[in-house]
């Protein structure tokens, strides 16, 4: 079984996103294919993010949010566009136990969008540690629909999708409520929801 890469130096992008970099500060950095994340794989993942140092936009060094402070980890998929590119090609090739610093430049990150404490064309830093990679059949999709639906009347008002993202410390993704709101009535339905959610509507559960 071939070794996993080693990350002991910063590793650069050689493609077009040149300032794209992965530092490993900490923990693991060899390991054997299946302790280390490849595409598609569902991992699991503690980060802080923070605008990175060389950002010519934002406060440099200005803290956004962290898993950590809600000492819950961050279970996804990687590679199938959860989250910024950026946060993909981080994570993958990475081992379990890795810790790791990933610098994202706009065009990886959020682009020419404005996000919550987050400036348009701002470079990300995200300060990352692979805790896991978690069995297909182990892996839980999260019901984010009842998450956001504070209110629990089987719908979801954008000032719910703002107060939702809030709580996660996370920007809240441009266009996303106007995007699922297909019908325009300013509620997004069980129906529209694109996220992550129960086998049926709320109420509906057999």
């Amino acid at each position: 079984m071939r070794l996993g890469l080693i990350f002991s130096t910063i590793l650069a992008c050689t493609n077009a996103y040149s300032e794209f970099e992965v530092n490993v500060t900490n923990g693991v950095t060899e390991c054997t294919e299946s302790n280390q994340v490849e595409i598609g794989d569902y991992v699991s993942v503690h980060y802080t993010l923070t605008i990175d140092e060389s950002s010519i936009v934002g406060e440099p060094g200005k803290f956004i949010g962290s898993s950590y402070k809600a000492d819950k980890t961050v279970d996804m998929q990687i590679g199938v566009g959860t989250w910024i590119k950026g946060w993909d090609m981080g994570i993958t090739g990475l081992c379990i136990g890795a810790k790791a610093s990933i610098i994202v430049p706009p065009d990886l990150g959020y682009g020419e969008h404005d996000m919550p404490n987050v400036p348009a064309g701002a470079t990300l830093n995200f300060a990352v540690e692979v805790v896991d990679i978690i069995e297909p059949e182990d892996f839980k999709q999260p019901d984010m629909f009842t998450s956001i639906d504070l209110n629990k009347d089987g719908k979801l008002s954008r000032e719910e999708f703002s107060a939702f993202f809030k709580t996660l410390q996370q920007p809240e993704p441009t266009g996303l409520f106007d995007h699922d709101d297909a019908d325009g009535d300013g509620f997004v339905t069980y129906e529209e929801f694109s996220g992550p959610k129960g086998d049926s509507p709320p109420g509906e559960e057999l």
